[in-house]
């Protein structure tokens, strides 16, 4: 017969829905802070720099670089946020993770892991993959800033 788990092992329902806030983070918001910088830069962009078919001579909008450069500062601020938000996740797993397994070094010997530890862990995985697609993103918004600032909009280059 196996004892109880203790209280701590186990995730309350108020610290699910933190981590499934902060899965969501890293899976979702922080690849949509880059689609959108993206998409909406781009707009601006061919909109704001061609008319039909024929590029302008100066562009349509008044502080152009301004706008382009703020949509992407936003959008970095925001998947700052996620990628902390689902670092933050992930470290409350690993530690989660430790408190099990050193109470079970502690307790009786049992070949299996529990339920409990088998969740965390479980939940650990989605953890690690929400923190690496949030830092990664955040890594291509920079890398899509840096285009924006080696390569001036509305230019002639081609």
């Amino acid at each position: 017969m196996e004892a109880r788990p203790q209280k701590e092992e186990r995730l309350t329902s108020g610290e699910k829905r933190r981590l499934i806030l902060c899965a969501c983070a890293g899976f979702f918001l922080s690849p949509g802070a880059w689609l959108l910088q993206v998409m909406i830069s781009e707009t601006i962009s061919a909109q704001g720099c061609n008319e039909i078919s024929a590029p302008r001579a100066r562009p349509l909008f008044t502080h152009f670089h301004a706008w382009l450069y703020g949509v992407s500062a936003a959008a970095v601020l925001i998947s700052i946020v996620c990628a902390a938000l689902a670092t933050h996740g992930l470290l409350f797993l690993e530690r989660k993770q430790k408190r099990i397994k050193a109470g079970r070094d502690n307790g009786p010997a049992r070949e299996k892991p529990s339920r409990d530890e088998e969740q965390v862990g479980r939940m650990r995985f989605i953890a690690v993959c929400s923190t690496l697609l949030g830092w990664g993103f955040l890594i291509g918004l920079v890398f899509t800033i840096l285009a924006e600032v080696f390569v001036t909009s509305c230019n002639q280059w081609h």
